[in-house]
């Protein structure tokens, strides 16, 4: 009687998950969302945009959509028609966050968990579904003798993976406010890599997608460290700890998998940074390295011989460093591509970029 009587308590309260969630995307690109559950003030809070907008300055801020009560007994709130993307949403009941548990493609951002809705449409949102055919996802870890903890890694085989044949490996790196699932959640790698195939566009791959965050605790997800990556930031561009490890991590890939020696790495943001370090650290070892939206010094300038993509939004806030870089290349006669694009530092425009450096591969 007691126990039920909390789970009551608990319901009006409104500290449980909704009894039901639903979201449509029509026709005509609006997106229906239902909830039904306790509460006097329901919105939704997502960072879409809508066809009317310019999306050209893209930023990851959010709006809120009021949802209104109806005879039913669910609250309900249709969107103006939205532009084709992938997009992150959640309720706010009472003041309260609360994730739709009834959506399981969800993404960590900002020590948040999302939903994410797609609206696809275009060459790059067509991407971002799943296809039929699709490989294994790996959860993993790794021993980092440099820092003396285990790392965690998420390693994705195609659904073509056999002993028998060797693969290209791509390395992919977060930035500083993500974790090893950011590449595969927000950042669609493995649909985008899929659908490539598919295409007929670019070869099975392996993509190995580390956390290299500063912090790494066993008793909680590695993306809730933000802040002390942000304070230990002095720190994480000196020591080089994290691009030994990252060292030690290859080593372990191409000792554990049938890996070829067509090899590439990518990053963005400050896990630009990481993967030009970690280039720098294996000369000669990779065939290509992909910057997007990098924060990138004379320090990390190459003395190999790999293609270096540097990506960069006209409104991301290092476009200043991406275009320095970029003219360093050149200064130096390092191979490289420079694609220089509209919107800012977003996983919007992220995407994009890993799209155009696999199909560059």
């Amino acid at each position: 009687m007691i126990k039920k009587l909390f789970i009551v308590i608990l319901v009006i309260a409104g500290f449980i998950h909704p009894l039901c969630a639903e979201i449509v995307v029509n026709d005509d690109n609006t997106v229906e969302f239902t909830y039904h559950g306790p509460g006097k003030h329901v919105y939704v809070v997502s960072d879409l945009y809508y066809t009317d907008q310019d999306s050209s300055k893209y930023t990851d801020r959010t709006r809120r959509i009021k949802m209104h009560l109806q005879s039913d007994g669910k609250w309900h709130a249709t969107t103006q028609p939205v532009q084709p993307e992938l997009y992150t949403y959640c309720f706010k009941v009472n003041g309260k966050r609360i994730s739709d548990p009834y959506n399981n493609d969800t993404a960590w951002q900002k020590m948040h968990k999302w939903n994410i809705v797609h609206i696809p449409d275009t060459i790059h949102t067509d991407l971002y579904g799943t296809p039929e055919q699709q490989g294994k996802l790996i959860r993993t870890c790794w021993y980092s003798s440099a820092e003396k903890i285990c790392r965690r890694v998420n390693i994705y085989l195609p659904a073509e993976y056999n002993e028998n044949t060797t693969y290209p490996v791509l390395y992919l790196i977060h930035g500083i406010n993500g974790y090893e699932g950011s590449w595969s959640e927000r950042g669609r790698a493995i649909q985008i890599m899929e659908n490539t195939v598919v295409q007929g566009k670019c070869a099975p791959m392996i993509l190995v997608m580390p956390d290299v965050n500063f912090g790494v605790h066993e008793d909680r997800p590695s993306h809730h460290t933000l802040w002390n990556n942000v304070f230990n930031y002095p720190r994480l561009c000196h020591d080089h700890d994290i691009e030994k490890a990252l060292v030690e991590l290859i080593t372990q890939v191409d000792s554990t998998y049938r890996t070829s020696a067509d090899r590439y790495i990518a990053g963005f943001s400050d896990g630009a940074r990481i993967a030009a370090n970690t280039a720098n650290l294996m000369p000669d070892y990779f065939k290509s390295v992909g910057l997007f939206s990098p924060v990138v010094y004379k320090d990390q300038l190459p003395q190999d011989s790999a293609l270096y993509s540097v990506y960069t939004g006209k409104k991301d806030l290092f476009h200043g460093n991406a275009k320095r870089f970029y003219k360093r290349l050149a200064k130096q006669s390092t191979a490289h591509r420079y694609i220089e694009t509209t919107g800012g530092h977003t996983w919007r425009n992220w995407r994009i970029y890993l799209s155009d450096f696999i199909l560059s591969l």
